[in-house]
């Protein structure tokens, strides 16, 4: 099971998560999963960015959203040690989006 991902720093983009969820607004949850990622390595919270990049970049996304993820997503690889990867595509293997927004938000 993965961890919640509970920090305030992130507080701005829970907010902006609940109303891409509660429209259905896939390319804006996924817009915003990507940003709180990139700020997640900027943290230096690099596993926990990998495992967002790993989860989102199964599902539909705006081709620049996309291109972004990936790139984010090659400098982890080179960054984390091998384990850490393999450990976020087993996560994403297990979980689904919701899931993902779950711990991100928490029980609503």
């Amino acid at each position: 099971m993965m961890d919640t991902y509970n920090d305030p720093s992130l507080e701005r983009f829970h907010k902006t998560l609940r109303i891409a969820m509660k429209n259905e607004a896939l390319l804006m949850i996924m817009d915003t999963l990507i940003k709180m990622a990139e700020v997640m390595v900027d943290k230096g919270e690099k596993e926990r960015a990998v495992e967002i990049l790993t989860i989102a970049m199964q599902y539909p996304m705006r081709q620049t959203t996309r291109v972004r993820a990936e790139e984010i997503y090659t400098g982890l690889e080179t960054e984390l040690c091998p384990r850490a990867i393999v450990d976020a595509k087993s996560l994403a293997e297990e979980i689904t989006l919701d899931d993902l927004m779950e711990a991100i938000l928490g029980k609503e």
